[in-house]
């Protein structure tokens, strides 16, 4: 039988050091799935050219969001869609479209916590996007997260 005094305690740097390394596998994959509105090459063809010309790593957890996204791209958009209020999916800029497949992803492969995923997506969008199209994924996740909990 399992304890609480069993389990690891993590030093508040430990803890900063994973946070910031999923940050990284998450802007990583949002680039390849950018990267992918882009071109016809597969998710590992341009996985293979960005580990080997920008030197990242293939983390098993980036693995498995871009396999999700390359196997159900209809899917994904078509669930972004149904999200969209007052807009087409045509009309979002490529970086919050791929923010947004991103995050779609991540909610349907991993078991990462929902609120974890959508806070993720809102710091990429700032960072790659306008502070208006962060609000903007934040509302169209948030109603993503509601439409599954039904």
């Amino acid at each position: 039988m399992s304890t609480d005094s069993n389990k690891k305690k993590f030093t508040e740097e430990e803890k900063n050091e994973y946070i910031r390394k999923m940050r990284e596998i998450r802007e990583q994959s949002f680039a390849i799935i950018f990267e992918m509105s882009f071109s016809d090459d597969s998710y590992e063809d341009i996985l293979d050219n960005a580990v080997e010309s920008r030197m990242i790593t293939a983390e098993n957890y980036m693995i498995d969001i871009l396999k999700y996204y390359s196997e159900n791209k209809d899917k994904v958009d078509e669930i972004i869609k149904a999200n969209l209020k007052g807009w087409t999916i045509e009309r979002l800029s490529k970086p919050t479209l791929s923010v947004l497949r991103l995050a779609v992803s991540e909610l349907n492969a991993t078991k990462t916590g929902t609120s974890i995923v959508i806070n993720e997506a809102v710091e990429i969008a700032k960072k790659y996007a306008t502070p208006k199209e962060a609000a903007f994924v934040n509302g169209v996740l948030g109603s993503v997260v509601k439409g599954k909990s039904k």
